[in-house]
């Protein structure tokens, strides 16, 4: 992957170089683009390796007209109409804390308990609420805590060091719910699900390597449930021989 040498620190705006790229620029989440799409970009460039890509991770909706963004990699449900959009798959969170902040608080069992625990959102404003849904029916419940944060690594960061109950995406906390670092709360109660899209300007005059990101990742990530949230596969047997 080509880094650009213009990128500057996370949140903040930058304006692209004005030579000609012949390169896919993409565009995503940090959180995102640590767990899922730069493992994807790299297994991309295995098959076709005189690809490159500039891959961005920012904390921020970028502007693909000003900043010249070939494909942006957003989680949303709410898409801007002047773009195109095809949907990769769908984002399901979870309510998770530490085994440390459970013993200690104890567990919620219902949604409206989540009112007495220390709860770590995102820093979207004043109000900080999270959007669920039990036996098909929407809940909002207002939450407090001491840690409001923008960036979704560090509330998952925050959780495993047992500041409180967190709502996190699977695709970048399933590896801790599975050796324990962080345990499932609340089961009955589904987070409101997001979709994953690639958004892009056009898909006329659109390049060859960029037609070939896209179809890459819709496979990848496609099926009826995106590949973080399938099961394992069990692990082989040894056919060692017996003493």
């Amino acid at each position: 992957m080509r880094a650009s040498r213009r990128c500057c620190a996370a949140g903040a705006c930058w304006r692209w170089p004005t030579r000609c790229r012949r390169w896919p620029a993409l565009a995503t989440s940090v959180s995102f683009a640590q767990a899922q799409l730069t493992a994807a970009v790299c297994a991309f460039q295995a098959q076709h390796p005189r690809v490159e890509v500039e891959l961005f991770a920012v904390d921020r909706a970028v502007d693909l007209v000003e900043e010249r963004i070939d494909l942006a990699v957003r989680i949303t449900n709410a898409l801007d109409d002047s773009f195109v959009a095809r949907r990769l798959a769908s984002c399901r969170s979870v309510l998770c804390a530490s085994p440390g902040y459970l013993k200690r608080r104890g567990v919620p069992a219902e949604a409206t308990d989540l009112k007495q625990h220390d709860c770590i959102a995102h820093a979207y404003g004043a109000r900080a609420e999270y959007r669920l849904r039990q036996d098909g029916q929407p809940i909002t419940v207002a939450v407090g805590g001491i840690l409001f944060c923008n960036e979704t690594a560090v509330l998952r960061e925050a959780a495993i060091a047992g500041a409180g109950i967190a709502m996190l995406p699977t695709y970048y906390v399933v590896d801790e719910l599975r050796r324990g670092a962080l345990v499932r709360v609340l089961p009955q109660v589904e987070p409101e699900p997001l979709g994953i899209h690639a958004v892009y300007l056009s898909r006329r005059h659109q390049p060859q390597a960029l037609r070939l990101l896209i179809e890459f990742l819709a496979q990848r990530y496609g099926g009826e449930q995106p590949p973080w949230d399938r099961a394992p596969a069990p692990a082989r047997r040894s056919l060692g021989v017996r003493p």
